[in-house]
């Protein structure tokens, strides 16, 4: 488990950039380290945001976690949040729900170890 806590930061640090690009007015965030696994929870309750773009972030954040992958390029995002990045973030977790109920938005997800 080599530099997972590195890899939770990195997650939350994307999806903490997505909630600011979208101007979000105020972020509540936490993450959970239980023995098997981490939950991270963010949430806005006003945040600039469409169905579609929720439901991009939902289509890119769903992709199926890749081990193999992250453990090569967890490091290498920039600050893509339009896709790359995001879909990067993806297939570090292993379970993503989205509520978006507009104008909040709320992303749980759970990264097993």
């Amino acid at each position: 488990m080599k530099y997972e806590i590195q890899k939770v930061t990195r997650i939350a640090d994307v999806i903490i950039d997505f909630y600011l690009s979208h101007s979000a007015k105020k972020l509540d965030m936490s993450i959970e380290d239980l023995p098997d696994k981490y939950i991270m929870t963010f949430e806005a309750a006003e945040i600039k945001c469409s169905n579609k773009t929720a439901n991009d972030l939902n289509k890119l954040l769903s992709s199926e976690r890749q081990k193999e992958v992250e453990e090569v390029y967890w490091q290498l995002g920039s600050n893509d949040v339009q896709g790359e990045e995001i879909n990067l973030i993806g297939m570090m977790v292993d379970e993503v729900k989205i509520e978006y109920n507009c104008p909040s938005l709320k992303i749980k997800m759970v990264r097993k170890k």
